[in-house]
């Protein structure tokens, strides 16, 4: 699978497989944090600081807020009510 996204990604992304910029179209958008989102353990918690740490480690261009708030809002991690824990959803 990770693989798969990284040849989808291959235009996107530096040699370090980092994303260089956030994707126009909405399927790149979606595997884009498909990608990033893989790099977080299923069944394990994050504070809001490794949440950042873990996007800024796969982003090149400054926006884990951002992409923070994408993987929320298209269910790939869910939260406490108060932003103080985040967890990956699903596999």
């Amino acid at each position: 699978m990770m693989d798969l996204l990284r040849q989808e990604l291959k235009d996107y992304m530096d040699s370090e497989d980092r994303l260089l910029v956030w994707p126009c179209g909405r399927r790149y958008r979606d595997l884009a944090l498909e990608y990033i989102a893989s790099k977080f353990e299923t069944g394990r918690s994050y504070t809001l600081q490794e949440v950042n740490a873990i996007i800024n480690r796969f982003h090149s261009f400054d926006q884990a807020a951002m992409l923070r708030s994408e993987l929320f809002e298209n269910g790939l991690l869910d939260c406490t009510s108060d932003g103080s824990e985040y967890w990956k959803v699903g596999p």
